[in-house]
């Protein structure tokens, strides 16, 4: 396959261009730090020049992993008596528009069968007390893919939503705070980036053909 994965640096992205390439995938990896891919293009999500001369170059691809997405240790950890309106625009603005802009710079690169996964959580879903601004993002997501399901059909668009996935966050609380991340899941543990990989390299290949408008979670049973 030919994909394109955006937050390629990113510790989940990095995971899934490893992977790509793994299986003799040729990968295009965009984001704003150095990554792994077999070509790499430094566009921000929300600067749709950039990545619409990324999409000419690139010609076309079988997929596209939008893995991207905003992060701020201090509006994670604000509860609602703290939380103000703007904190909920940045995520929202990263998350959303960002994803609908590389879909947008990159649709005629994409035929009938080709597949785009966007990163939801299941915070999204169920709620949390944490990082509010961000699950709100990410329903939004899910939302966005199930339309763009609609709108863009024959091409497949599926969206995961995953659980607690050791990333950056781990580093944004305490260590009780974390074991408790892990006691609410049925498998008393985080998730792996490169177990998050393999659920979105799934949906990206030929494997999940008959799969669209999807949410699939991959959270160790923490929203059960």
């Amino acid at each position: 396959m030919r994909v394109v994965v955006t937050g390629a640096s990113g510790g989940i992205g990095s995971a899934i261009v490893d992977l790509a390439r793994s299986r003799g995938d040729y990968v295009v990896g965009i984001s704003r730090r150095r990554n792994n891919a077999d070509a790499q293009y430094g566009c921000d999500v929300l600067d749709l020049p950039c990545l619409e001369a990324a999409a000419r170059e690139v010609g076309a691809v079988d997929g596209i992993a939008l893995v991207h997405g905003h992060g701020d240790a201090a509006a994670w950890n604000k509860g609602v008596e703290d939380l103000e309106a703007r904190d909920f625009l940045k995520p929202f603005e990263t998350d959303v528009v960002g994803s609908f802009n590389v879909v947008k710079a990159f649709l005629r690169n994409l035929g009938p069968g080709s597949s785009i996964v966007l990163v939801s959580s299941t915070p999204a879903m169920v709620g949390d007390r944490y990082g509010i601004p961000y699950a709100a993002a990410k329903g939004a997501l899910i939302a966005l893919t199930r339309s763009l399901a609609k709108a863009l059909s024959p091409i497949r668009v599926n969206a995961v939503a995953l659980g607690p996935i050791a990333t950056r966050w781990t580093t944004w609380i305490s260590e009780r705070e974390l074991e408790g991340f892990r006691e609410r899941t049925l498998l008393k543990r985080l998730g792996s980036p490169r177990e998050a990989a393999e659920a979105i390299y799934w949906l990206l290949s030929p494997a999940s053909s008959y799969v669209t408008g999807a949410v699939l979670v991959v959270d160790g049973g923490e929203s059960l």
